[in-house]
């Protein structure tokens, strides 16, 4: 379950468009454990929202040989407006 981001209204308010790269540590209950900024464009605009917002997924956890596992993979959180 990935819930959208909230948009910053600094940013909706001057057109900015952007995107993050988030690296995600999945633990064994699908859960977010640990979330770190690979890149963003532009920055310092949309980091805060993003991390906010990923914090909250929920994911299938992985399987490893029939057990669950943790697993840690990169994710991209894009801002447009439409």
């Amino acid at each position: 379950e990935t819930p959208a981001a909230g948009y910053p209204s600094r940013a909706r308010s001057k057109n900015i468009e952007g995107f993050v790269s988030v690296s995600l540590l999945i633990g064994i209950d699908g859960r977010v454990m640990d979330a770190r900024v690979v890149e963003a464009h532009p920055e310092g605009v949309f980091e805060e929202a993003a991390l906010e917002s990923v914090r909250q997924w929920r994911f299938s956890p992985a399987m490893y040989q029939g057990a669950p596992t943790s697993i840690r993979v990169t994710q991209k959180v894009e801002f447009k407006l439409s």
